[in-house]
């Protein structure tokens, strides 16, 4: 049986790709059953975003700076039809703070 451990969720703003700016992001970070660290991002971006492998920066509500290497793994239709679509990053070891 997968277990999940210490889910957290919270916003990171002013996300950038590899330097390039894409808005703010929603973040999931948990332990998986065997303690490694994972996490998630979510980004609303225009269609033809073009990101693949990359590192994704950011600054929390805290103002605490974080950034991680990450894989886009899924994009799902976005709310605003094909002009958007909401990205799935899946990030690629810790989650740097």
């Amino acid at each position: 049986m997968w277990m999940v451990r210490q889910h957290h969720r919270f916003e990171l703003i002013g996300v950038q790709l590899d330097g390039n700016p894409v808005g703010n992001a929603t973040i999931d970070t948990w332990e998986d059953d065997q303690g490694t660290g994972q996490w998630s991002a979510r980004i609303l971006m225009r269609a033809a975003h073009g990101f693949a492998d990359g590192m994704l920066s950011g600054t929390t509500r805290g103002g605490r700076p974080l950034s991680g290497p990450v894989h886009v793994a899924v994009d799902h239709p976005g709310p605003t039809g094909a002009r958007t679509v909401l990205v799935e990053l899946h990030g690629r070891g810790a989650l740097d703070g």
